[in-house]
């Protein structure tokens, strides 16, 4: 990008690194618009991928990229999700009842068919789709990157030329901001996440993502097709006690935590057992001359309210736009943007990690007889809604609202019988 906030530089090819649902999402939207686009994917070996969980928010933009049908075929009707905080304190939302939202239900997904799903949506659309890794190399002494001449080769002259654009949507591999040095910022917290697949569960609602509290940490249980997906986020400090590989952890964990062992004293493991760690991090520069970040690469938050793939979709709709435009003004309008919505993530997780949401939700219920607050129920519901919706962050408002009731909303309750220890 020139140095000129306002100048404009004209796209015309576009390569992705990585076959995800933002990538695959970037690319039909760019193919729309006449760019001609290639992604490089590498086919996942891993047997079960994080993100199963589709938000409402999502629906309009599976819809708008036409991939809603052929997903549903293999999806299960998520119509809610339900939150269990102790023995007496649970809330369950049910995407019908929440108004003001874009749609009112959701989906779980197996990943590996959905990702698939998007990938053959980008084929269709005229992406073309290596499936092999890029090789990529850093331009000595800038902060330029171009593909190896092996890589350009391999295209067999549909790049006649480096492209004039390469987004990193390689998710947790990150490989450009390795490669350029690209300094991040990390959560506060040192969580690690174990999940598997179980044969089933106990479940308040079905089909609802329960997510549940624990001795340590909380828990997601996703009822999909034939079977649940349970993970475990927990301090990493707590976890050595339960063993020495990630399966004895896992398995331990589901025998001797309180509250697993109610919620799913009977489930058999199904699957390897998967790890993930560090579940926030922003890149501090999302783009650069003839680069830009999307997706997990760019900034993922921790999972609790399912909004990784709104936000890696939504990143891609905003993406789009600016890579239309080709101005460095737009360019720096999605990076903050990008900012935005995964700070705004991180405060509201914390709100959940430190008891004040959900105590605010319990003072609510307490006080749905007063008057006032008959009146003033809706208007709070439609917008603390959001949160579970997965649209909060696209509402100062909302946002704004949930910042006054989280700190003046308590009413003398002590959020810190909530916190997630």
């Amino acid at each position: 990008m020139n140095k000129d906030s306002h100048s404009q530089r004209k796209i015309n090819t576009v390569a992705i690194l990585g076959g995800g649902p933002a990538a695959c999402t970037l690319a039909i939207l760019l193919r729309r618009a006449g760019l001609q686009v290639a992604i490089w994917h590498k086919p996942k070996t891993v047997p079960i991928i994080v993100g199963e969980s589709l938000v409402p928010a999502v629906i309009p933009m599976l819809q708008d990229l036409g991939v809603e049908d052929m997903i549903r075929d293999f999806s299960m009707f998520k119509p809610g999700a339900t939150f269990n905080l102790s023995k007496d304190i649970n809330f369950s939302f049910f995407f019908k009842n929440l108004t003001g939202t874009t749609a009112t239900y959701a989906y779980n997904v197996p990943r590996d068919k959905f990702d698939v799903a998007m990938l053959e949506a980008a084929k269709k659309s005229g992406v073309m789709v290596y499936e092999l890794p890029a090789n990529i190399e850093r331009i000595e002494d800038t902060e330029r990157v171009r593909l190896t001449p092996d890589t350009l080769a391999e295209t067999n002259g549909f790049f006649k030329q480096h492209p004039d654009l390469i987004v990193d949507a390689t998710g947790r591999v990150r490989l450009l901001p390795r490669l350029l040095n690209i300094a991040s910022q990390e959560g506060g917290r040192k969580d690690a996440a174990l999940f598997a697949h179980v044969d089933k569960t106990h479940l308040d609602y079905e089909a609802h993502v329960h997510t549940t509290r624990l001795d340590h940490g909380w828990s997601w249980r996703i009822p999909l097709p034939g079977r649940v997906s349970l993970g475990i986020v927990v301090g990493a400090e707590h976890l050595p006690q339960f063993g020495e590989t990630k399966e004895e952890r896992y398995d331990n964990l589901l025998k001797q935590d309180s509250v697993l062992k109610t919620v799913a004293s009977n489930a058999q493991r199904i699957t390897p057992v998967m790890e993930y760690t560090n579940y926030q991090l922003t890149s501090e520069k999302m783009f650069g001359d003839g680069w830009v970040l999307v997706g997990d690469t760019a900034g993922f938050i921790d999972p609790v309210f399912s909004s990784g793939l709104f936000l890696g979709m939504q990143g891609a709709f905003k993406l789009a736009d600016a890579i239309c435009d080709g101005s460095r003004e737009a360019f720096q309008h999605y990076e903050s943007e990008e900012k935005h919505h995964l700070k705004t993530w991180q405060e509201i997780v914390s709100y959940y990690y430190d008891g004040r949401l959900f105590t605010c939700f319990k003072v609510g219920q307490s006080m749905r007889d007063n008057f006032l607050i008959k009146l003033l129920y809706p208007h709070i519901d439609k917008h603390m809604g959001r949160i579970f919706s997965g649209a909060a962050s696209t509402s100062p408002y909302s946002i704004g609202l949930l910042r006054f009731v989280t700190q003046y909303g308590l009413k003398g309750e002590d959020p810190r019988e909530l916190m997630i220890r």
